[in-house]
């Protein structure tokens, strides 16, 4: 059965130089890197972020020279499900977003398209060519290492947000937990799934050191221990930025920049 609209069904790092980076993600969170028979944009070279059951969990390259001259930085970007791309970019537009990358079509892969809400927080929605559902999501599964456990949208205007996700998208907000004056930590469901929460970015703290600035889509990778992951990431040239956190659930949170600079987070039992 095909993805859902509006669930995460690939994930990809954006980096300055991949060579460096694909050591530090091995270390952290176990993945191999592996080269994908395809080129991405300006020609360089598209790699995939193999899990332990050799599965990946999205992809990677290195930042052409045509896309850093368009701003683009090292970061990590989702791929959001639906079932009609050009539809749907139709839709964003109404809705106020920008569309970086018109619909495309990439052999074997699916159709695509590279977008911004009317935030400016990028992100691509996707037909996939496959009938197959992607798993790259871990959803309720803990013990689901490798794959994203959470996605977190920051943002500027948490309630604009979520009326521009759920019109274009489906995902509803069903369930908020109040953070005093940070506002509300509004969960995201697409139907019974639920992907990840939107929260208003604030000025301060561990999100505004991301070199993208605090507004963006982060995303929270599954590990089995966190302490020892952040050690690696200490290890091996990242830096933390927060925690281990302990969050609701009795899981744990890291948020951390990898040499690049990338922001991403990871979740999971604290360990030793």
């Amino acid at each position: 059965m095909a993805n859902q609209a509006g669930e995460p069904i690939w994930y990809e790092l954006l980096s300055d130089d991949l060579s460096k980076v694909a050591p530090f993600y091995e270390a952290v969170v176990g993945w191999s890197i592996e080269k994908a028979h395809m080129a991405a944009e300006g020609g360089t070279d598209y790699y995939f972020l193999k899990r332990a059951d050799n599965d990946a969990t999205g992809g990677a390259m290195t930042l052409a020279d045509s896309m850093k001259s368009c701003g683009m930085k090292p970061r990590w970007l989702a791929y959001f499900a639906t079932p009609d791309v050009d539809t749907s970019v139709a839709k964003l537009k109404e809705l106020g977003g920008s569309v970086t990358m018109d619909p495309f079509d990439l052999p074997g892969v699916g159709r695509m398209a590279y977008v911004a809400d009317p935030q400016g927080i990028p992100f691509y929605l996707m037909t996939g060519a496959s009938p197959e559902r992607s798993e790259v999501f871990a959803g309720e599964d803990r013990n689901d290492f490798g794959k994203c456990g959470w996605n977190e949208l920051l943002t500027s205007d948490a309630e604009g947000a979520i009326a521009f996700y759920g019109a274009l998208t489906g995902m509803a907000v069903n369930e908020r937990m109040p953070m005093g004056e940070m506002g509300d930590y509004s969960f995201l469901d697409v139907n019974d799934l639920r992907i990840g929460a939107v929260m208003k970015a604030v000025p301060e703290g561990p999100m505004a050191q991301f070199p993208i600035g605090p507004h963006c889509w982060h995303f929270y990778f599954r590990v089995p221990n966190v302490t020892a992951a952040k050690a690696a990431i200490e290890s091996n040239g990242g830096t933390v930025l927060m925690g281990p956190m302990e969050v609701p659930g009795g899981e744990h949170i890291v948020v951390a920049l990898d040499p690049d600079g990338a922001n991403f987070g990871l979740v999971g039992p604290l360990g030793e």
